[in-house]
């Protein structure tokens, strides 16, 4: 059984124990490091361990063996750098099972991704955490750089959008309320209407397309529809507080140097965005997660906002399918393109929803989607731009409960008994005495049936065993054997 001890929760002596791992002589060669770490340097790292804030050790059990410690440091409210190192007193395999207490360990505190440096020389340690689904996203030097999303469900993010109404104290209890229904993260918009539009009332800039903001112009729209630059540190502070990630859509590169000064963990890209490369090329040059929405997109676009992210060194890229019509029919969702986004630019992929309700949203869990993202608005009687396409906190919440759901009823292929299994297995049929038989007597299609429960011989052997005689007399009921035939 593998257990873990916080090492705050050890003692000094217990720590300084496992540190001296490191002037393992067989580990110093393997890492083709000569250096051998002062007592000086473990009791001061001792020290650090015990007050730190930011990162959590954990000695890892397999009964009463120590067999490794897991760390995790903390990059952001959404990631954290993961480390594992094994007792090389160990002579057994023993990766799966660290990488498996650091990934449990990250749920616990919150975090939905693990990031990890691991030495290109390293390669049994890299084929590893491959095998454990982890990805390569950077090479620089000797190092490469690998992550992985470990939520076992997509991450379910709520767009406040314009439904505030210009009413920061509405934006707050959104939020709020927002968390209250399960969300993951919040994100916002940042733009004004003049970084995003001219005010110009000429036909090319007034909306007349069957939308719900025909009759407006561009400039009109994106005055009501804007949120105040000043309120982000306030409606972060309010996230934060609730255990949300807190994000943003820049919309122009004014608005990304904005977001870097506020050290925004994540940037979104819009879908009308999606063919402003060098927008993209700007903002993926930040080295944070990329979201990028196709809505309007064809595929050079996809492939042209991809390039873009990893010409700068960003492979940390995340397409959503989006439907750009406000409200979207479900029929026009094609969540097929999920998985396909995935495969074809070999990034991760998940879904930007327009449609009513929570149908396509929990479809898209079942196809993958390692994030949702869905317009939330407190009352929809607030009204505003986007209100007929929001959902309101009870619809947000049900629909959370059953992406979780969803993502959980994917659970793994395996095709391992698991206990429930082998109980069940005991009301499978097989081959029973059905009529009493006399030593000697044939045996027969009926006196022999297959039936539950499972104690007898497997069904398989019924027409190898008809014709065949009994050794002794069968009495109804008993489960066949065979011991008891010729």
């Amino acid at each position: 059984m593998v257990r873990t001890k916080l090492f705050q929760e050890l003692t000094d002596e217990q720590i300084r124990h496992i540190f001296s791992w490191r002037n393992n002589e067989s580990i110093r060669n393997w890492m083709k490091n000569s250096d051998v770490i002062p007592w000086e340097e473990h009791i001061q790292f001792i020290s650090d361990l015990k007050e730190s804030t930011t990162q959590k050790h954990f000695l890892v059990l397999l009964g009463n063996q120590e067999i490794g410690v897991v760390n995790l440091k903390r990059i952001d409210s959404f990631s954290a750098e993961g480390g594992l190192y094994k007792n090389p007193d160990i002579k057994f395999s023993v990766g799966n099972q660290l990488i498996q207490v650091l990934e449990e360990k990250a749920l616990e505190l919150g975090f939905r991704r693990i990031q990890l440096e691991v030495l290109a020389q390293n390669i049994r340690a890299l084929h590893v955490y491959e095998n454990n689904g982890y990805r390569m996203y950077n090479h620089k030097n000797d190092f490469f750089y690998m992550e992985k999303c470990v939520r076992n469900t997509p991450m379910v993010v709520a767009e406040l959008s314009a439904n505030h109404g210009h009413d920061i104290n509405i934006a707050k209890k959104t939020i709020h309320a927002m968390a209250e229904s399960g969300a993951d993260a919040v994100k916002i918009q940042t733009y004004t209407a003049d970084t995003i539009t001219i005010d110009c009332a000429n036909e090319y800039f007034r909306i007349e397309q069957g939308t719900l903001w025909d009759g407006q112009t561009l400039y009109d729209l994106y005055t009501k529809a804007s949120t105040p630059w000043e309120w982000y540190d306030e409606l972060r502070e309010s996230a934060e507080k609730l255990g949300l990630l807190f994000f943003s859509t820049p919309f122009d590169f004014s608005a990304v140097d904005f977001l870097e000064k506020k050290k925004t963990p994540v940037y979104k890209i819009a879908s009308f965005e999606i063919t402003d490369v060098p927008l993209i090329e700007y903002t993926a040059a930040k080295g944070k997660p990329m979201i990028i929405s196709t809505g309007i997109a064809k595929v050079e676009d996809v492939e042209a906002a991809v390039e873009a992210c990893r010409r700068v060194g960003n492979n940390d890229i995340t397409l959503l399918q989006c439907t750009s019509k406000y409200p979207a029919p479900a029929e026009l969702a094609n969540l097929r393109m999920i998985p396909n986004l995935s495969e074809t630019f070999s990034v991760k992929s998940g879904l930007s929803d327009h449609t009513i309700g929570s149908v396509v949203p929990i479809t898209a869990t079942a196809l993958g989607a390692t994030i949702i993202e869905k317009h939330f608005i407190l009352d929809r009687k607030i009204g505003g731009p986007d209100a007929e396409f929001s959902m309101e906190p009870s619809e947000f919440k049900e629909m959370v409960a059953n992406i979780r759901t969803a993502a959980k009823s994917l659970g793994k292929i395996d095709y391992s008994l698991s206990e429930d299994k082998v109980k069940s297995r005991k009301f499978a049929r097989s081959l029973f005495v059905v009529k009493n038989i006399k030593a000697g007597e044939m045996i027969t299609k009926e006196n022999i049936r297959s039936i539950r429960p499972s104690n007898g011989m497997h069904p398989k052997f019924l027409p190898e065993i008809v014709g065949r005689h009994a050794v002794r007399d069968l009495t109804k009921g008993e489960p066949l054997a065979w011991s008891m035939i010729e």
